[in-house]
């Protein structure tokens, strides 16, 4: 059988039993055991990718920065 042939067999079944043969195809996909496509990208290809003018700032600075951020955000 064809993909056509196949797919026109689909178009004719009732709603229902589209959505059922929808579920059962992706039940087939997921038992493939198919790797998903990685998204996104590696961490480590991100190093390097902060650049600071001096050092990089203290803990201490950078809870400072976001309590700073808050008040304006909410104030």
């Amino acid at each position: 059988m064809t993909y056509e042939q196949v797919l026109a067999e689909a178009k004719a079944l009732s709603v229902e039993e589209r959505r059922q043969l929808m579920r059962e195809i992706a039940t087939s996909l997921r038992d493939e055991g198919e790797n998903p496509v990685p998204r996104g990208v590696p961490a480590s290809r991100l190093h390097g990718i902060l650049k600071f003018d001096g050092p990089p700032p203290t803990d201490e600075e950078i809870k400072e920065d976001y309590i700073n951020y808050l008040i304006e955000k909410y104030a």
